[in-house]
């Protein structure tokens, strides 16, 4: 088995894009991980949208190409164009960046934003142990929810002082 990390991004749509290619991404690596989504700010004066952007952590027995193949696939399938990148739009893109001890993409693997959500798979156990009653919300296992991912913050119900009677 070889351990993979990926790295997700979109300007466009970015939340119903990711979440659309995380679970494509679930049902071709089971057991994979996903860090929590990150926005930075474009590199590159074409681009002028935020990007969300996600990493992705799982074991897997297939080889380099096969998974380029599948990632590939997997950008086609959530939408993205060849003409997409030249109109300054990211619909998802889904880079390799590490395969087991080896960094493929050192660019992508040294920014700022990598580095931080690698942090966040540290505390995170290997996707055949079962996790604890509580998980670290920085990486969710992809069948999980966080609780707080999307809703509002809960307001407790204001107290009101009993009333006396005489």
């Amino acid at each position: 088995m070889s351990t993979i990390l990926l790295s997700i991004g979109s300007n466009t749509f970015a939340k119903t894009n990711i979440d659309k290619a995380k679970r494509m991404l679930t049902r071709l690596f089971p057991g994979i991980i996903f860090s929590q989504p990150i926005l930075t700010e474009p590199d590159d004066e074409k681009y002028s949208y935020l990007f969300r952007n996600v990493l992705a952590k799982v074991e897997t027995v297939m080889v380099p190409e096969e998974i380029i193949d599948k990632i590939k696939q997997t950008e086609r399938a959530v939408g993205r164009t060849p003409k997409d990148k030249y109109l300054g739009k990211v619909v998802i893109d889904i880079d390799l960046i590490k395969y087991n001890d080896e960094i493929l993409r050192p660019l992508d693997y040294q920014r700022e934003y990598v580095q931080q959500l690698l942090s966040s798979f540290a505390d995170t156990p290997p996707a055949d142990v079962t996790p604890a009653k509580e998980t670290s919300p920085a990486a969710t296992p992809a069948n999980e929810v966080p609780a707080n991912e999307d809703l509002p913050a809960e307001t407790p119900a204001a107290e009101t002082p009993p009333t006396e009677t005489i």
